[in-house]
């Protein structure tokens, strides 16, 4: 689903419906990043995963100071965010706290760089799916 800033959390969900999809890994870039925080934080039932550029957890305070959503509820899901600052890293290492699931925190190398970035990020996104994959198949062989 294209970034949209109209785009909101129960429009994903009713794509997702349409779709006939059952689970997602939630991937969000900046101002994407913010709707997929809050469908991670609210949504359990529907995805996977998070995996994050340059977007901290919404109840921290990003690089300007400001807190988006100081209501925001903890992620209770595996969550990976990628920075491409310093400052991003910072955000991201304080989000670490929402987090109730294994967090990476993972420098972007490419973010000048269409092609390194996207790799990294479609490797990110296959070490969170197959995670996944491997926790639901243990789960049924028990």
């Amino acid at each position: 689903i294209p970034p949209d800033p109209a785009l909101t959390a129960k429009a994903v969900v009713d794509i997702l419906d349409t779709l006939d999809v059952k689970w997602a890994l939630l991937v969000g870039d900046r101002v994407g990043g913010e709707l997929a925080w809050e469908l991670a934080a609210t949504r359990l039932d529907r995805f996977i995963g998070l995996v994050v550029i340059d977007r901290g957890h919404p109840r921290v305070a990003d690089s300007g100071g400001v807190v988006r959503d100081e209501g925001c509820p903890p992620v209770e899901m595996n969550t990976t965010a990628l920075v491409s600052s310093p400052a991003a890293r910072a955000v991201a290492k304080a989000s670490q706290r929402f987090v109730y699931g294994d967090y990476r925190l993972v420098d972007l190398l490419g973010r000048r760089n269409a092609a390194d970035s996207t790799a990294q990020l479609a490797a990110e996104i296959v070490m969170r799916t197959s995670t996944w994959d491997e926790l639901t198949s243990a789960a049924v062989q028990a």
